[in-house]
Parts: C-alpha cells; sequence; structure tokens
C-alpha cells in the first residue's frame, strides 16, 4: 500500500503584501440574504433545508467579516492612541520651550487634521463593525429558528420511523 504524502506550500518571502488569511475562507454566497418565511410550518422539507443552508453559508461569511471589522477597528484605535501619545509628547514640554499646560497641548492636539482624519477613520471602523455584528446577530438568530423547525420535523418524524423499521 502506498502513501500518498500531502505537500503545504511554503509562503513566499517577498515584500509583496500577501491576501489576509480570511481571503478565499467563505467568500460572499452570490445570492442574497434570504427572508424567513412567514409561516415557517407550511413550507416543504426541501425548501426548508435549502434556506437553512442559505443562512448557514451567509453567517459563515458574516463571521468572518466581523472577525475583519474588529482586526480593523482595533488598528484604527491603536492607531489614534499612538497620535494621541506622541501629540502630547511633542505639543508639551515643562523647559518653557513649547506649552506649559496639558490643556493647551491636548487641545492643539485634538485640533490637529492629522487627529481629525485619525478619529474618523476610527468611527467609521466602529460603524462598521456595529453595522457587521447586527447582520451576524440577525443571520445567527435566522438560522435557530430554521434548526428549531427541522428539529421539531424530525422530533414529529421520529416516532414513525423508529416504528416502521421494526415492522417486516
Amino acid at each position: 500500500m502506498t502513501q500518498r504524502r500531502r505537500t503545504i506550500p511554503r509562503q513566499s518571502e517577498s515584500d509583496e503584501p500577501s491576501q489576509p488569511p480570511s481571503a478565499g475562507l467563505f467568500d460572499k454566497p452570490d445570492y442574497d440574504l434570504p427572508a424567513i418565511p412567514r409561516h415557517i410550518g407550511s413550507i416543504d422539507d426541501d425548501t426548508l433545508m435549502e434556506t437553512f443552508v442559505q443562512f448557514t453559508e451567509w453567517l459563515n461569511y458574516v463571521s468572518v467579516e466581523m472577525a475583519q471589522a474588529e482586526v480593523e477597528e482595533e488598528k484604527t484605535e491603536a492607531a489614534l492612541e499612538f497620535f494621541k501619545a506622541k501629540g502630547m509628547a511633542l505639543n508639551w514640554d515643562m523647559d518653557g520651550k513649547k506649552d506649559k499646560k496639558v490643556t493647551v497641548a491636548r487641545a492643539r492636539m485634538l485640533a490637529s487634521p492629522e487627529y481629525q482624519k485619525l478619529q474618523s477613520d476610527y468611527l467609521t471602523a466602529y460603524a462598521r463593525r456595529k453595522m457587521t455584528a447586527a447582520i451576524c446577530a440577525g443571520c445567527e438568530r435566522s438560522a435557530a429558528i430554521m434548526s428549531r423547525e427541522l428539529s421539531r420535523r424530525i422530533g414529529a418524524a421520529g416516532g414513525e420511523r423508529r416504528a416502521s423499521r421494526w415492522t417486516p
């Protein structure tokens, strides 16, 4: 018996930035987010299962988007905090050469165009994370509803299936 060996490709050591680890992990589904049928108990099993699969695919995709949004928010927050610290250090000097009061140095730093841009970038990243979290939570709730209906149907049919196995 011959064993197959699997080769794992090595990462290139070029200076070019590589794709993020999530690229291609769960691609965006090629259909819109489905709606839950208003009368879920009246749809047939195939449609129910297909809709459940669609919600699961969307949940996979949105979960990756959520992770990316969280990382981006953290990066922009770190850049903002770094700029604040650097701005305070550069604008405040107790030797009398620069501003003697912390409040003046802080106000000067907060009024700078660089700070305003970083603050705007942070708020954009925060908003994206919040919106992605809302979509993710909606997908989770919808998938849970579909799962409960599937479980209800399996439970209702379970007794019949068990009985039919023992009859010749």
